[in-house]
């Protein structure tokens, strides 16, 4: 086994996104009411009148809100990382402050992958990882591509690190 060699390098897909691209296509009609529209809605005498200008604006608000929210999810997604060398697991997430993890392969107990029906169309699933790691005991490698793939690099590594290390799991 090479020291430096990655053996797995990816990261989840944006369809996990999914529902907050419906919420923006489920926005976006908000866009074609017009401030007119809204005016002859609000009761005008209850009203201040530069109160009464931002409720008029209140499509073009939420619509600015939810492309804000899809925004900061894509940029989540695309920001957060997995990738598996010789002896350990590395998971990198987080925009503006990054955050690394790092799990021994040694500590993988057991694995379990999910193929919810939408990520099955897009070839997609999650591997979920059992450990004996305190700071991670359950970690989720969330929409990845070929998940049975990963899975059976990773399991290969365990095995292989185990013997390496002597280290031999007791129930």
């Amino acid at each position: 086994m090479i020291e430096n060699t990655t053996y797995i390098k990816c990261r989840p897909s944006q369809v996990v996104n999914l529902k907050h691209f419906f919420v923006v296509l489920i926005m976006t009609p908000l866009l074609l009411i017009h401030g007119e529209t809204i005016h002859q809605m609000i009761p005008g005498e209850f009203i201040p009148d530069n109160l009464e200008i931002h409720l008029c604006r209140l499509p073009v608000y939420l619509f600015a809100g939810t492309l804000l929210n899809l925004g900061y999810h894509l940029l989540k997604i695309r920001c957060t990382g997995y990738e598996v060398d010789a002896e350990e697991l590395h998971h990198t997430t987080g925009i503006l402050y990054r955050k690394h993890g790092y799990i021994e392969l040694y500590r993988l107990k057991d694995f379990q992958i999910d193929r919810p029906l939408i990520y099955r169309f897009f070839g997609l699933g999650n591997l979920v990882v059992y450990t004996s790691d305190k700071t991670t005991p359950v970690f989720r490698l969330k929409a990845i591509k070929k998940p049975e793939e990963v899975y059976t690099i990773l399991r290969g590594l365990t095995e292989l690190n185990r013997k390496e290390k002597h280290v031999f799991e007791v129930d």
